[in-house]
């Protein structure tokens, strides 16, 4: 067990709120990883990611003086290793929980007149099965059960819920009804996972849910990557990314491309307002570099092959396995390459460029600047629907992300 930052009481004490949320023990049903091929015949799974903001896929609210039932339980399948599943509240200032992932574990956040912690326990779940999550309330003790392992055990004592201050009870889930900064450790809230076989609470009690306003099919077939799906598009500021070596002058990106088609913009370096400074289309299964509006050089794209991009003062090479192609670059001044990490607006583009009818889509297993792996959690915009931490297995299902 973890716990983090100060407690009102001690670890074991735990309010109300989180017993409301603690599924029933199932006897003799013990659930462990389920192979994501797996076909269910029940209502379709959600998709937990509704862009790159907080906002939640859906919303139900309860009436805590009709709960007969305190219970939740839910099946989760991701390869993202942070985000928020579920986040409930009688009061967003003074009583709240969160439930999510942090380094691929389980986390629970908590905030109210009897606790404030942060307890992180379990297994890693970023592995693409599908994993049951419990938490069993037991006499005076709260279980957190993963694929029916014990993995977190926690004393608690509660008072009567019918003294509760506010009777209506709200989750959300795969979002935060309040800002991310009023996290007591911060988490990137958006979470690229399907959540299926949940159920909430006591049905008799609730007052309303929302209709899931999710992007993606959960019925889709998925690897660890990026996905962007034709049109999509992310943006990052040069000055937040890994810097160029200095003396001299350097820069490097890897991009791992696992699957393309189409013809667009991969990547672009450049500022919004104005046209790209150096670009790498994609083109009938080949790549052309760029730079500005010159001559541009042409390389067969293999994919599963990294595909490399060094730049230097004077020229990039650009090169995948054993074939290599140099683009020379203007004399130094103004409009070098060097400069534009110089620009505040300097950016770093990924995808479809502003104004560009782009048929491009691309999935990347990793993408690498100065050998540090970029984060698309962390990019200044981007696309609602863009995977960002997984791709479709097959290339034809990903066409399309609605559901």
């Amino acid at each position: 067990m973890e716990c983090r930052g100060s407690l009102a009481k001690p670890c074991w004490l735990l309010p109300p709120l989180l017993l409301l949320l603690l599924p029933p023990y199932h006897q003799g049903q013990v659930l462990k990883q389920i192979p994501s091929t797996q076909e269910i015949q029940e209502l379709p799974a959600v998709h937990l990611s509704n862009g790159p903001g907080q906002e939640p896929v859906s919303v139900m609210t309860f009436n805590l003086t009709k709960i007969t039932k305190t219970s939740s339980s839910f099946e989760l399948r991701t390869w993202d290793p942070e985000g928020v599943i579920f986040y409930g509240d009688t009061n967003p200032r003074d009583d709240w929980f969160v439930l999510g992932l942090r380094n691929g574990r389980p986390e629970i956040q908590l905030y109210n007149p009897w606790a404030q912690l942060t307890v992180g326990a379990g297994p890693r779940l970023d592995n693409g099965m599908w994993h049951q999550i419990e938490v069993k309330a037991i006499g005076d003790s709260v279980l957190l059960v993963v694929d029916g392992e014990e993995v977190l055990y926690l004393r608690q004592v509660s008072g009567p819920l019918a003294k509760k201050p506010q009777p209506i009870m709200r989750i959300a889930l795969g979002g935060l009804l309040f800002p991310a900064s009023n996290l007591r450790s911060p988490l990137v809230p958006a979470l690229d996972a399907c959540l299926r076989r949940d159920h909430w609470l006591d049905r008799q009690a609730q007052i309303s849910v929302s209709v899931p306003t999710s992007l993606r099919s959960c019925a889709i077939e998925t690897q660890p990557g990026i996905f962007f799906p034709p049109g999509t598009r992310a943006e990052f500021n040069l000055q937040d990314i890994p810097q160029p070596h200095v003396e001299p002058w350097s820069f490097s990106l890897d991009l791992g491309l696992q699957m393309a088609g189409g013809s667009g913009h991969l990547l672009a370096l450049g500022t919004p307002e104005n046209p790209p400074w150096l670009s790498l289309h994609l083109q009938d299964q080949k790549v052309v570099l760029s730079y500005g509006s010159g001559p541009g050089l042409e390389l067969p794209l293999v994919l599963g092959l990294p595909l490399q991009l060094k730049f230097a003062v004077s020229r990039v090479l650009l090169s995948q396995g054993l074939k290599k192609k140099i683009l020379a670059l203007p004399p130094v001044g103004f409009s070098s390459l060097p400069n534009l990490w110089a620009l505040p607006q300097g950016r770093l583009f990924l995808g479809t460029l502003p104004g560009e009818v782009s048929s491009a889509s691309f999935c990347f297993d990793g993408l690498w600047a100065q050998d540090q792996r970029l984060d698309m959690d962390q990019a200044l915009n981007r696309s609602q629907d863009i995977w960002t931490h997984s791709c479709p297995q097959n290339p034809g299902n990903g066409t399309s992300t609605a559901h």
